[in-house]
């Protein structure tokens, strides 16, 4: 019978050829192994001493896998033995031992194992015995011990235990149990696997060697010792009325060894078939997931070209719309400077009609004032629209003037500072001299009046000082308004504007798609699988206490770099893919420059064509230059 769970040796196809050659003559007789009843010797090792069964197969296990002197030929003849041990001895075994019959006093002493086996065997054939599948032993000779008006013995835990010490490796050891209490019996089960089936022919076997098998159990009136007996579960037991029997049929079948690898077979072939047909259907899937692949490729080429053609189309437009702004403004700038030549003419004429009656006049005033109503009029609305950035560019003046204007300030606050610190180093020293030095006394009152004078002066430039920092101030705040004004107006216009308003610090989701995409054929899947891993790298930039850079020197200056051997910096690079890693990178370094402290986007005036951060002038002019078009369209 063949073992498909034991150990294998890698070996070459010609020690797999020599190994079959032994193996066959080893089954053919020509080389013998069992010299009595208990005693094995090895066919191949001369002058071989005596083994057991187990001692027999350690003793080809070592010579196969351990032994550093044996020849090729040496290993095949051994590995030929392995095998023929684990697959032919014991069937050959059996067979010898199913044609003897246990003797009738046997059933006469033991009323568990009452009367002779019912004659329910099925046909057989000759070199086939019928075992009781699940693979089952029985054990007999249990020491029983009466105590309450009932027999007690070991428990089926603590008996399952003792084996699985001595390596035999029972599933279950059931005690057999009638009316008076522990029968004595036990029934031990090893499972329906062909490992199962090597425990149970190992267990046995270690009963047999000692004379402790089926035989000797029942012709035990030779024999009366008070040790286990244990054979493996046939047909002869499994139709007794007894116990014995009552439980092997209700817990298992008969079954030989070649009808067990029949069944194994036929379930494996229909394991092969299912395999077979679910491989042939995920071929299929796949071929139509690359058959939809390559059409949603050519729609996206499709589609990325028409982006293209509409993006070409759009700044042309956009070109060509500038062109005619510009020449709207130069037609509005001369009908306005013709306008006020008109005007300028018509004062004239008023001025010299002035001298006229009292009712031109008033006719003349009242042109008059109208007229500079209107020039007023248009002068308020130029102003208007350019009063922003003017207003921007002369506070931005201002500042730069206030700036230089506080340096000055306080480089004569200093210089200030340091000759009432030497006029009153002059003073202390004065103060020790004589009294009779007077012009020492008088050249030190002068000095005193000198640094009082110095000490108001500075007092006033500390006042002033403090005046011009409040202003400075109060611009700053006015020029921060103006530009949180500007990123309000600014927060509906699309990102292909020349000025519009980026969130820095904003994690870019589409290399994460494009990457999950690339990696999971569902779509679905992916978006999810992206969106997971987005919010998770969104959660590790606004986490304020990790910080992935060092600082390095390059030109004797210290510049804060990305540290790539930070832990999480490092795993990304290595698990994904470049543009996701970029994303990352470049989220991580607005963030630490803009919002270093809290971790969170910021809205910034951006400079598209520049890729910079927009002055707040920029935005100012770009303001007035998409405000002028819808002037001159109102004024139409």
């Amino acid at each position: 019978m063949t073992q498909p769970s034991r150990d294998t040796v890698n070996v070459d196809p010609e020690l797999e050829k020599y190994k079959h050659k032994y193996h066959k003559d080893l089954r053919g007789g020509c080389y013998k192994i069992q010299f009595s009843e208990n005693m094995l010797k090895c066919p191949f090792c001369p002058h071989s001493r005596d083994y057991c069964y187990e001692d027999l197969l350690r003793h080809a296990n070592r010579i196969v896998r351990e032994s550093k002197s044996a020849s090729f030929k040496d290993r095949a003849k051994h590995m030929a033995l392995i095998e023929y041990l684990e697959n032919d001895f014991y069937a050959r075994r059996k067979c010898l031992e199913s044609q003897q019959q246990p003797t009738q006093d046997f059933y006469a002493k033991r009323r568990c194992l009452d009367s002779t086996s019912a004659d329910t065997t099925p046909k057989q054939n000759a070199n086939e015995e019928l075992l009781v599948w699940p693979w089952m032993a029985v054990v007999a000779n249990i020491p029983v011990e009466y105590k309450n008006g009932k027999y007690a013995g070991d428990s089926g835990k603590k008996l399952k235990d003792d084996w699985t010490e001595k390596g035999y490796n029972p599933v279950k050891v059931y005690p057999l149990w009638s009316s008076q209490g522990h029968s004595g019996l036990a029934v031990v089960e090893f499972g329906p696997t062909w490992a199962g089936l090597n425990h149970v022919m190992r267990f046995i076997t270690d009963f047999e060697v000692n004379k402790h098998g089926r035989e000797d159990w029942y012709g035990r009136e030779t024999c009366k010792d008070d040790k286990l007996y244990a054979w493996i579960a046939t047909d002869k037991d499994y139709n007794l009325y007894g116990l014995v029997g009552n439980y092997l049929k209700k817990n298992g079948a008969l079954k030989t060894v070649a009808d067990v690898q029949k069944e194994e077979a036929v379930i494996r072939s229909k394991y092969i078939m299912g395999l077979t047909t679910i491989i042939d259907e995920k071929d299929k899937q796949s071929e139509k997931i690359k058959r939809e692949i390559s059409k949603t490729d050519i729609q996206l080429k499709n589609v990325m070209r028409q982006k293209e053609k509409i993006t070409e189309d759009f700044n042309k437009e956009l070109e060509m719309m500038q062109k005619k702004a510009d020449e709207q403004l130069k037609m509005i700038t001369t009908e306005h400077e013709q306008s006020k030549r008109l005007l300028e003419d018509r004062e004239k004429e008023l001025r010299a009609r002035e001298a006229k009656n009292e009712n031109e006049q008033r006719k003349l005033d009242y042109e008059k004032r109208m007229n500079e109503m209107a020039i007023q009029e248009q002068i308020k609305a130029d102003e208007r629209m350019l009063k922003l950035a003017v207003d921007q560019k002369r506070e931005k003046e201002k500042l730069h003037q206030k700036i230089i204007k506080l340096e000055k300030k306080l480089d004569e606050k200093q210089r200030l500072e340091l000759e009432i610190k030497q006029m009153k180093g002059a003073i202390e020293v004065m103060k020790h001299m004589t009294e009779e030095d007077l012009e020492a006394k008088n050249k030190m009152k002068s000095l005193q009046n000198d640094l009082k004078e110095k000490e108001e002066e500075l007092e006033g430039l500390e006042e002033l000082n403090q005046a011009l920092i409040v202003k400075e101030r109060k611009t700053n705040d006015e020029l921060v308004d103006a530009r949180k004004e500007l990123i309000f107006g600014f927060k509906d216009n699309a990102n292909t504007a020349q000025i519009f308003v980026k969130r820095m610090g904003d994690l870019e989701v589409r290399p994460f798609i494009v990457a999950a995409q690339r990696h999971c054929s569902n779509k679905k899947k992916a978006i999810e699988n992206a969106t997971k891993m987005v919010s998770l790298w969104e959660d590790h930039l606004a986490d304020s206490s990790w910080h992935p850079f060092k600082v390095v020197t390059i030109g004797e200056k210290p510049t804060e770099i990305l540290d790539e051997e930070d832990e999480k910096i490092a795993s990304l690079k290595n698990e994904c893919e470049k543009d996701v890693f970029d994303a990352v990178v470049t989220a991580l370094n607005e963030l630490n420059e803009y919002n270093p402290s809290g971790r969170y986007p910021v809205a910034v005036l951006w400079n598209k064509g520049e890729k910079r951060p927009a002055t707040l002038k920029e935005g100012v002019e770009y303001l007035l230059y998409k405000w002028k078009p819808r002037k001159t369209r109102k004024r139409c």
